[in-house]
């Protein structure tokens, strides 16, 4: 009966082993071939052509200047506590959470400007490259 009990534990443990190893395999075969996000080809021409009108080196609303990485990742939000981005984290990035809100009264751009909103296709770069760890690269 004893050997019977080892056996198991030991088959259960190889069956957990052998779960974790093809979670963190799968994960890691999951970004394979996969370019990570550049900021200067894919995120710098998104915040310029929907934040520097406001957020400008001319104009900063807020004091948040989006005309380069340096002076992006230096801006805070509104109180001056926050920092627009989280790297790793877009769900706790203020500036990720203004430009996917479904309340317009909220949303970044706003409504009441003539630009419009990030498309699904810009708002999911913009996601992918904070998961990234937001890289200026």
């Amino acid at each position: 009966m004893r050997h019977a009990s080892n056996s198991l534990l030991a088959l259960l443990g190889s069956i957990v082993v052998f779960g974790i190893l093809s979670g963190v395999l799968s994960g890691v075969l999951s970004g394979c071939g996969k370019k990570s996000v550049s900021f200067k080809e894919q995120i710098q021409p998104i915040l310029s052509a929907r934040c520097t009108r406001c957020h400008g080196d001319d104009v900063a609303r807020g004091k948040i200047v989006m005309t380069s990485y340096a002076a992006f990742m230096a801006s805070h939000t509104v109180s001056g506590k926050e920092p627009l981005v989280k790297p790793g984290d877009p769900y706790q990035s203020r500036l990720y959470i203004l430009c996917s809100t479904n309340q317009p009264h909220f949303r970044m751009p706003p409504d009441t400007s003539s630009i419009t909103p990030l498309s699904p296709e810009e708002l999911d770069l913009l996601r992918h490259w904070i998961t990234e760890g937001a890289k200026d690269n």
